[in-house]
């Protein structure tokens, strides 16, 4: 089972992938209601062409961050 700890870990080098990657991540957390929302954008996105996306919503309890990490794991 994952941490939550290993979750943002993995969220982190998400968002690293952004400055060197062909695609690209979006992602909120919002602490106030424990949810993580994420696109992600395998064949990167331009502001005139938003191509395709996969987004996910996760509430942070432990079947939502075993989700999250799968999620972004399955995808760098």
């Amino acid at each position: 089972m994952k941490t939550l700890a290993e979750l943002f870990e993995l969220v982190a080098k998400a968002v690293e992938k952004n400055q060197s990657g062909y695609s690209h991540w979006f992602i909120d957390y919002s602490g106030h209601v424990n949810q993580l929302s994420m696109r992600y954008f395998s064949c990167g996105w331009k502001e005139d062409n938003k191509g395709f996306y996969e987004g996910v919503k996760f509430t942070l309890i432990e079947e939502g961050i075993q989700g999250a990490y799968w999620f972004i794991k399955t995808r760098l």
